[in-house]
């Protein structure tokens, strides 16, 4: 399958395959005749599975380690679940970054909306003023 083919059918883009490539996330394919790369029907899941491993929060880092932990032949599920806790701990700290943001903009919000006049002084942007 050419490189297009392989993209499409992972739903990734050609440059992806090339970086993915280029940093030994996929293996190198053979060329044929022509010059042109021929990967393996495999190569597809391969994709997928990064594809879908960045979707639910690895980085390209932490996708080459769990490919790493695969190859190996002693390789054990508590390794990748410890990576996997490792990322849900990241993620509740987002989560709760995210949630000190919201709450001042809410407060701000409701600065702005007890204010009721264009005139005159913003709530807002006085507050912001101040965080340079």
């Amino acid at each position: 399958m050419t490189i297009g083919q392989l993209a499409k059918e992972a739903g990734v883009n050609v440059q992806t395959v090339r970086y993915y490539e280029r940093i030994g996330l996929i293996d190198k394919p053979a060329t044929n005749e022509a010059g042109y790369r021929i990967y393996p029907v495999k190569a597809v899941e391969v994709l997928r599975f990064i594809k879908h491993a960045k979707e639910i929060g690895f980085s390209l880092k932490q996708i080459a380690e769990i490919f790493s932990i695969d190859n190996e032949k002693n390789n054990t599920c508590s390794r990748v679940k410890k990576l996997a806790q490792e990322k849900v701990t990241e993620i509740d700290k987002k989560i709760n970054s995210l949630s000190i943001i919201r709450k001042e903009l809410l407060d701000l919000i409701s600065q702005c909306e007890a204010k009721k006049t264009d005139k005159g002084d913003c709530p807002m942007l006085n507050v912001l003023k101040f965080q340079r």
